[in-house]
């Protein structure tokens, strides 16, 4: 039988060349970051022709996630070492699953673990199952009048979620993206009739309120590596108004907590991705392996589970490895081998913000004719940019089903952090659009207020239960 590929005989884990498949920002800053091991020659499968990307790596090559056969094909020829995949499509198309088939050693779900994010039903019934608590009251429905009338006995305060993957655009709650009933009608028929996230079900589940938040964790079996918390922003315009769009940005605080979160409410996010794990362990005999994001949303009731991703976040990822310490290779081998570990950050807070094409979302494969002062971009101390754009045949940056560069930067404070972003972006030249208020002491502030209000509504009603 063939070793696995970056085994050698003590058992040991010999990597030298690794293969990172995704195409945008948050892979280039993955690159950026073993790149820093001079050791490591880093080989790059993605669908775009990133510039970002494609100025770290000793090759790459440029295709559709859809063959995963071609992506194995491909690290067999590299002689790869280590596949890390880091996109959502050709993890739930079985990727790591070929790539052990074929002895390569990947760090990624599983196909049945990556239902985790593929399959809404999948994991939602799984909590119901281990940690009900955890999770609204919801409904999964093929026939659109048994999900209306599930709706309705919920008086519309609904969120309508595809099952599958809709590269974050899918799902609509009421009040928000559906003004009334009539609008949720008709969007639980387009999920189920134009089968929305590749399935002709539809999840309703009971809208709550609070202000959501991101634990981002390294996996490998029972070892869990939590990161900070991390709040993004998905709405197109300021004040949470707009369309929903993949994210126009981010930000985190020194430490691991948000300035509305207290303790408790990180503990009970890993207690929730702890659980979720041991789950899946139980009902399936499998491990889970890769990274997993999980979105919560701290509520006057506790935590409760929005989605989970087996990817890491865009921008999210952002906020995290510009403050980490550690190197990523060297967190992954030492999860496979088993070793005990602990991930260092600065002790900083950072605000990351995208430029967009001025269209987007409504419009997508906009160039974006942009003019960067790099040079001085780059004097500004702790900030950095990252591409989720691509060149095309022109030699143009063409955003593609994405939104465009993202500019990061770390700070003592979340303000000063926001700072140093919106310097960057004032130096750059063209047609675009970003979202100014994230960062701004005023937006931080509504989020804190928001919460507080929240939690005291419900203090007062147990407190008066007539």
């Amino acid at each position: 039988m063939k070793e696995l590929s970056g085994y050698n005989k003590t058992n040991k884990l010999s990597v030298k060349r690794v293969l990172v498949v995704g195409s945008w920002a948050k892979e280039q800053i993955t690159i950026e970051n073993i790149h820093s091991n001079p050791e490591i020659e880093i080989f790059s499968y993605m669908d775009i022709r990133n510039p970002g990307i494609m100025s770290l790596v000793e090759g790459y090559k440029v295709e559709s996630f859809q063959d995963i056969h071609a992506i194995v094909r491909y690290a067999r020829e590299q002689r790869i070492d280590l596949v890390i995949i880091t996109t959502a499509s050709p993890l739930s198309r079985g990727l790591v699953d070929a790539l052990e088939a074929d002895h390569i050693l990947a760090f990624g779900p599983v196909r049945l673990a990556a239902l985790l994010e593929a399959d809404k039903e999948f994991t939602r019934k799984l909590l119901q199952k281990y940690m009900p608590s955890a999770i609204p009251r919801f409904g999964v429905f093929e026939d659109p009048q048994k999900a209306t009338d599930y709706a309705g006995k919920l008086d519309w305060q609904v969120a309508v979620k595809p099952i599958g993957l809709t590269e974050g655009l899918g799902v609509r709650v009421f009040g928000e993206q559906l003004k009334d009933e009539n609008e949720i009608k008709e969007y639980i028929q387009q999920v189920i009739n134009r089968r929305i996230g590749r399935s002709s079900k539809v999840i309703i589940e009971e809208k709550i309120e609070g202000e959501e938040f991101t634990v981002q964790c390294f996996v490998h079996g029972e070892h869990v590596l939590p990161t900070p918390a991390v709040q993004d922003f998905k709405r197109l315009l300021p004040g949470e108004k707009g369309p929903n769009t993949a994210s126009m940005g981010s930000y985190s605080q020194q430490g691991y907590l948000l300035p509305f979160m207290r303790e408790e409410d990180y503990e009970q996010a890993l207690s929730i991705i702890h659980k979720t794990l041991d789950g899946f362990k139980k009902e399936t005999g499998r491990i889970c392996s890769g990274f997993l994001y999980g979105q919560f949303m701290v509520t006057a009731k506790g935590v409760k589970l929005i989605e989970y991703n087996f990817r890491p976040g865009d921008p999210e990822w952002m906020n995290t490895v510009v403050v980490l310490k550690n190197n990523l290779l060297d967190i992954i081998l030492k999860l496979f081998q088993g070793e005990e570990q602990e991930l260092y950050f600065e002790n900083k807070a950072t605000v990351c913000k995208y430029i967009v094409p001025v269209d987007y979302p409504e419009k997508l494969y906009q160039d974006l004719e942009v003019d960067l002062n790099e040079e001085a971009i780059l004097q500004i101390d702790g900030l950095k940019y990252y591409y989720s754009c691509g060149l095309n045949d022109a030699g143009k940056l063409n955003a593609g089903a994405e939104r465009g560069i993202a500019f990061v930067a770390k700070a003592p404070t979340i303000e000063e952090a926001n700072e140093k972003v919106e310097k960057a972006i004032s130096l750059v030249d063209g047609e675009f659009y970003y979202r100014k208020d994230i960062g701004t002491r005023d937006l931080i502030d509504s989020k804190i207020g928001h919460v507080n209000r929240l939690r005291d509504q419900y203090e007062n009603k147990k407190g008066n239960p007539g």
